[in-house]
């Protein structure tokens, strides 16, 4: 019996949901963090650094411009770069640099990435020609080596303003840090902060099943949404409720400190264990494929007059899908797929007549032990026809 009108509906979590296609399957809305922020922690010093200097950190690789949390490096134009270099040529004041210091000899550029690569692809590498200037146009195709030395020296001599988070700044209060954090461009969402406060093995655990085939057929992310690390944390997704039970979710804390908890257990974990996971993942988009194709980890419904609407991957279906197919044995999966049709019917149904389940899908934070159970309830359903 379908639930009462005064129910959420299928329609009304729904209806939206084509628009989100359209716009290149936007991300849905952040958590925003309930932690307790402690300001008497935070430890940051500002300091006044030429270009001499950082140059001379980048050359010697103690400025990191590939932080793991961001794929990004040199993406501006020419023409930016060179609008860039115009600006300390003209003396225009650049905005502060954020860095975190935790290790000395190895800063990680927080904020300002773009012009830091700006100046190493100019004054280190000179592979930057000036183009495109507003005001200095007879220094057009100049690298850095034949501008002259008074040029040069405005360069050298500029100084910047560079924020140091310092060693002893607790994970919890730097990662509050980074979220305020926004002074050009995009700011870094949660995956990337994520990835920013626990660097190690993980990260390239999360990348080396990134780039599994099946994975990437099935979720088909662009590449501006790989840029944001939005497919690792889908990938996050799976680790965290196959390395800590679903049922041990705490709503309170909510999926963000979830997501956090399990980037730190996938740092300490033995190799047979991370090998195990990557079997598991595997194995998982493999059934995936095998059962709905290119409806996999997407809500479903019935062919309509107006025909099929194929609605954006979703989170919430992808962490109780894949975990609950990877725990299958091979002649459960093999049964699975003999009845894929049946799946794929009883799924639908599911969707339509239940709008708690519903609910749980339609936002990954939200009643999660119960889209498990239901996900559960499915496949034993199917399996004991």
């Amino acid at each position: 019996m379908k639930n009462s009108t005064n129910d959420i509906t299928y329609e009304q979590l729904t209806s939206q949901e084509t628009e989100l296609q359209e716009e290149e399957e936007e991300e849905e809305e952040e958590e925003e963090s309930s932690d307790f922020f402690d300001p008497t922690k935070i430890r940051i010093t500002t300091k006044q650094i030429t270009m001499d200097l950082l140059i001379k950190r980048i050359e010697y690789k103690e400025i990191n411009l590939n932080p793991d949390f961001q794929r990004n490096a040199n993406i501006w134009t020419d023409k930016a770069k060179s609008r860039l270099i115009e600006s300390l040529l003209i003396r225009i004041p650049l905005p502060a640099f954020y860095m975190d210091a935790t290790e000395e000899d190895e800063w990680l550029i927080i904020d300002g990435l773009q012009r830091l690569s700006t100046f190493k692809s100019f004054i280190l590498d000179e592979k930057l020609v000036l183009k495109d200037l507003e005001f200095l146009k007879e220094l057009e195709k100049n690298k850095y080596s034949d501008l002259s030395r008074n040029y040069k020296r405005r360069i050298n001599e500029a100084e910047f303003i560079v924020y140091l988070i310092e060693p002893g700044t607790p994970p919890k209060v730097k990662y509050n840090i980074f979220r305020r954090i926004n002074t050009g461009g995009l700011p870094l969402n949660l995956q990337e902060f994520r990835q920013a406060i626990n660097p190690g093995k993980a990260i390239k655990i999360l990348k080396e099943l990134a780039n599994i085939p099946e994975f990437q057929k099935l979720t088909s992310f662009s590449q501006k949404r790989k840029n944001r690390m939005v497919d690792h944390e889908f990938i996050l997704g799976f680790i965290a409720f196959t390395l800590i039970s679903y049922n041990s979710y705490s709503s309170d804390k909510g999926r963000d400190d979830f997501l956090d908890q399990a980037m730190k257990r996938l740092n300490k974990i033995d190799e047979n264990r991370v090998q195990e996971i990557k079997n598991k993942f595997i194995f998982a988009m493999k059934a995936a494929n095998n059962i709905f194709g290119e409806d996999a980890f997407r809500k479903i419904r019935k062919i309509t007059e107006d025909g099929k609407r194929k609605y954006p991957i979703n989170k919430a279906l992808f962490e109780s899908w894949s975990v609950t197919l990877s725990d299958l044995s091979e002649q459960e999966l093999e049964t699975l797929i003999e009845r894929k049709e049946n799946v794929k019917e009883v799924f639908i149904k599911k969707m339509e007549d239940d709008s708690n389940f519903l609910e749980s899908v339609s936002q990954a934070a939200t009643k999660v032990p119960y889209r498990f159970d239901t996900i559960k309830e499915i496949i034993k359903e199917v399996l004991s026809c």
